[in-house]
């Protein structure tokens, strides 16, 4: 069984019209091996485009990991310096008081 032809598939066109013409022209001895080179040859492209669509994703991934990491990074920045900021106008004001 192959994946379902109906999703598009730019990288495997070609075997895809390859291997829906040899179905058209052996209604019946595709059942029996007729059309299997087309086949292994368009699963073979399947393959190849999920390991090529894998890799683009894991990019897109990692920068918006790196993306994400970075907000986090700069809001604890912010957060420690509002605390310190916090701290010393405390420490200021007892040190005002006494």
């Amino acid at each position: 069984m192959h994946t379902p032809l109906d999703r598009p598939h730019p990288d495997c066109q070609a075997e895809i019209k390859a291997l829906l013409e040899c179905h058209e022209e052996n209604p019946y001895a595709k059942f029996f091996g007729a059309c299997g080179d087309v086949k292994t040859a368009l699963d073979w492209c399947f393959r190849e485009e999920k390991v090529r669509i894998r890799s683009e994703n894991f990019q897109r991934a990692k920068a918006s990991d790196a993306y994400v990491r970075q907000k986090m990074q700069e809001r604890r920045d912010r957060v420690a310096a509002e605390q310190k900021a916090k701290a010393e106008a405390k420490a200021s004001e007892a040190a005002a008081a006494n």
